[in-house]
């Protein structure tokens, strides 16, 4: 019951996420430590991200394999307020809560039959579920995560995510570091 309960909280948080504008463009992200971006129309619509670059051969370019990025989602929270103690009556209470949602775009051909799973510190913490495959964004995997997580995020040094290849039997292992993370993550509340 627990964990249909969960899997519904991820699903709000995902639509919701999902009905809100599409970020404008993630092309000034680095590689080397997680940065904050907004878009240039709605100053409060931001992420804080990071990618993985990979050399392209016979080339001093660089292509990005792989971007995380963290943005803030709403879910509706809902609990029983007592009303009226000796009569014992409650209201339902809704409230608006801001959660963060991890976000991994990884490249096509990824095994889809696998959910990515992260590590932090070479620990792992928990699988992403696909939400979809397309042209501009690539196989995305997203899941709200918790405070709990955003500690360990804080205090870690590297983001692994291990993912699975179509038609391979070794995965792909893609490293973010998590240098800047706290510092971005604490200004995207504000």
């Amino acid at each position: 019951m627990k964990m249909h309960k969960r899997k519904l909280l991820n699903k709000i948080i995902l639509l919701t996420y999902l009905l809100i504008a599409p970020f404008a463009s993630l092309a000034d992200i680095g590689n080397k430590q997680w940065t904050k971006e907004c878009e240039k129309d709605n100053k409060k619509n931001c992420v804080i991200a990071i990618n993985n670059q990979v050399s392209v051969s016979d080339s001093d370019k660089k292509q990005t394999l792989a971007t995380a990025y963290i943005r803030l989602g709403s879910t509706i929270e809902r609990k029983m307020d007592l009303v009226d103690g000796e009569e014992k009556t409650y209201k339902l209470k809704e409230e608006n809560k801001l959660v963060p949602v991890i976000v991994v775009e990884l490249p096509f051909n990824v095994n889809l039959t696998k959910s990515p799973l992260v590590q932090i510190d070479k620990k792992n913490i928990f699988n992403l579920p696909f939400s979809h495959c397309n042209a501009q964004d690539g196989c995305v995997a997203t899941v709200a995560i918790n405070d709990e997580i955003i500690k360990l995020l804080k205090a870690g040094k590297e983001l692994t995510v291990i993912t699975g290849v179509h038609g391979r039997k070794e995965n792909l292992s893609i490293n973010f570091p998590l240098k800047g993370f706290s510092k971005s993550y604490d200004s995207l509340l504000k």
